[in-house]
């Protein structure tokens, strides 16, 4: 049975910012594809601040310091498993 959740097992080898998209490549070697406005901080950042970022331990998440945040490697790869649950509990 596996126990690990969707965080434990959502992981990138690479992570690049290709003007208001982010992209991620999986170990599988999957490329997912995100707009910046998937974060609100990062809708509005400007080029500069967006293009200083840190990777999270091995392919975990990304962070942001001039923007005070991170977003989890889960997040971007399954958006709509993370938004569906801010809904029910809005």
């Amino acid at each position: 049975m596996n126990t690990f959740t969707l965080e434990e097992r959502s992981r990138f080898i690479s992570f690049w910012i290709d003007s208001d998209f982010l992209f991620l490549k999986l170990p599988s070697g999957k490329v997912f594809k995100r707009h910046k406005s998937v974060s609100k901080r990062l809708k509005n950042a400007s080029k500069s601040k967006l293009a200083k970022f840190e990777i999270l331990g091995d392919g975990e998440g990304v962070y942001w310091p001039l923007l005070d945040e991170d977003l989890s490697a889960a997040f971007l790869i399954y958006p709509e498993k993370f938004t569906a649950s801010i809904k029910k509990s809005g």
